[in-house]
């Protein structure tokens, strides 16, 4: 827990964090000793799980009303976590919505590259320069199964988490050397109340095959963070040092190719 919170300390941000695996990340963070951030477009939700949180861990917590689907929502964020440290990042929220490409209205589908794409990269880029200038901390991008494949009718949705597994398997080789962990993370089919949502008939607590709790994926995620750039609770342990070897090469690649280019 000392190491834990002495890298990822003293605050953690967690995006979609007002329940289901949002929520668990955030709970998992607490049990750590690191203070909790919770923010999403649900402020009630939110506010409940802050405070559960913060009876059941003592950590404190903060939740704040944040809507990743605003252009301009850090502007929001950012003044209301000025006076704070953020060690661990985690952009677990994100949308999508199922059916054929061409009946799927547009807007519906740039509101989820707003989302799971946009707001990643500008949470990134925001909070990872005072990683780097205090040579620790960590950040984990939520992605998803699908980004390892096109999936039809769930395109749109399945190239948002392709940007985001890419995204975080290259942070995690150029951050490394700065002290600052990177996972991409992809949950497989977890019962959450947006899971429960899309299937009725999986009730809170059952995981029928295939599907996992938000604690279990949580733990694998958390497993990973600092040995791995991206993992996923079916890919065997050999198979993630392959890619992670792959990606080491392609970076020492780039970045000599860049140099001699120079």
């Amino acid at each position: 827990m000392s190491n834990f919170s002495e890298q990822y300390g003293p605050w953690a941000l967690v995006t979609g964090a007002a329940e289901g695996l949002g929520a668990a990340f955030a709970m998992h963070i607490a049990q750590q000793g690191v203070h909790v951030v919770l923010a999403d477009v649900q402020s009630d939700k939110a506010q409940s799980q802050a405070t559960l949180i913060a009876d059941k861990t003592g950590v404190k917590t903060l939740a704040v009303e944040t809507d990743l689907a605003s252009a301009d929502f850090m502007a929001s964020l950012t003044l209301q976590l000025k006076d704070l440290e953020i060690g661990l990042l985690v952009c677990c929220a994100g949308i999508g919505a199922t059916g054929s490409f061409v009946d799927t209205p547009l807007a519906i589908m740039q509101k989820a590259i707003q989302v799971n794409c946009m707001a990643t990269i500008s949470l990134a880029h925001h909070y990872t320069p005072p990683m780097i200038k205090r040579a620790k901390g960590g950040i984990i991008i939520v992605a998803s199964t699908s980004a390892y494949a096109g999936a039809p009718y769930i395109a749109n949705y399945a190239a948002t988490k392709a940007y985001d597994l890419s995204l975080a398997e290259a942070l995690w080789y150029e951050l490394a050397p700065s002290g600052i962990d990177v996972l991409g993370f992809s949950p497989h089919g977890t019962n959450t109340p947006g899971f429960r949502r899309g299937m009725p008939s999986v009730k809170e607590g059952d995981t029928p095959v295939g599907v996992m709790l938000p604690e279990a994926a949580v733990a694998v995620a958390f497993k990973a963070l600092g040995r791995l750039p991206s993992t996923r609770p079916d890919l065997p342990e050999n198979m993630s040092v392959t890619r992670q070897k792959i990606i080491q090469a392609a970076g020492d690649f780039t970045r000599n190719l860049a140099t001699y280019q120079e």
